[in-house]
C-alpha cells in the first residue's frame, strides 16, 4: 500500500482519538468529584447534621448528576468504539482497492503483451502466481507503481507500468470502484472482487 496515504489515514484518527482519550479522563475526573460530594453529604448527615438541611435532596442531585455523567462517559465510549470500527474499515477498503488495482494492472499486462490464443491461459498462471504469499506481501507493503513495475521485471512483462495502472483505473471505473469521469451514479452498479480488463478498443483514424 501507498505508504504516504497509509500516514495520512494513521494521523487523521490518531488526533480523534488523543481528543476522545482526553474526554473520557475528564469525565472520569467529574464522576470522582461527583462521588466525593455524595460521601461527603453521607458523612455530615450521620454525623454532624445541619439544622434545616434537605440531606435527601442533596443526595438526590448528585445521584441525578453522577447518571447524567455515567451516560455521557457510555456515550463517548461508544462513539470512540464506532469510529474505531469505521476507521478500521476504510483501512481494509483501501488495502482492498490498492491490491485490486495492481492486479488489474498486471493482468492487463497479460493481455497486452500475450499471443493471440494465449491469454487466458497466461492470465490463469498470473493469478495463480499473484496468490503467492511473498507475492501478497510485496502488493501489501510497496506503491502500486512499484508493485507492478517489479512483478513485470520479475516474470518477464512489459514494464509498461503507467499503461498498465491506467487500464487498471479504466476496469475498476467499469466496474464501479471508481467514480465515473462523466459524473454518472454508479452506486447501483455491483462491486466484483476482481476482474480481467480487457483489451482496448481501437480508436477510429482521425478523418479530420
Amino acid at each position: 500500500m501507498d505508504t504516504a496515504q497509509t500516514a495520512s489515514v494513521s494521523e487523521a484518527s490518531a488526533a480523534p482519538q488523543e481528543e476522545r482519550a482526553a474526554d473520557l479522563c475528564v469525565v472520569a475526573e467529574l464522576l470522582e468529584i461527583q462521588m466525593s460530594i455524595a460521601r461527603a453529604t453521607q458523612r455530615e448527615a450521620l454525623q454532624a447534621p445541619q439544622p434545616g438541611a434537605d440531606y435527601c435532596q442533596r443526595i438526590a442531585t448528585v445521584a441525578r448528576s453522577v447518571r447524567l455523567t455515567l451516560l455521557l462517559k457510555d456515550k463517548l465510549s461508544r462513539q470512540a468504539e464506532e469510529r474505531r470500527k469505521a476507521a478500521a474499515k476504510r483501512e481494509a477498503a483501501q488495502e482492498d482497492w490498492h491490491e485490486l488495482r495492481v492486479k488489474l494492472a498486471m493482468q492487463a499486462a497479460v493481455y497486452e503483451s500475450s499471443e493471440e490464443g494465449e491469454e487466458d491461459r497466461r492470465a490463469d498462471e498470473l493469478s495463480e502466481r499473484l496468490e503467492r504469499p511473498e507475492v501478497v506481501e510485496l502488493i501489501e507493503a510497496s506503491r502500486a507503481e512499484v508493485a507492478v513495475a517489479a512483478l513485470c521485471r520479475r516474470w518477464g512483462y512489459p514494464v509498461r507500468v503507467q499503461q498498465w495502472l491506467e487500464m487498471a483505473d479504466e476496469a475498476m471505473e467499469e466496474l464501479g470502484f471508481l467514480p465515473s469521469q462523466d459524473g454518472e451514479d454508479d452506486e447501483d452498479q455491483p462491486e466484483p472482487r476482481s476482474a480481467a480488463p480487457g483489451r482496448r478498443k481501437p480508436q477510429p483514424p482521425d478523418t479530420g
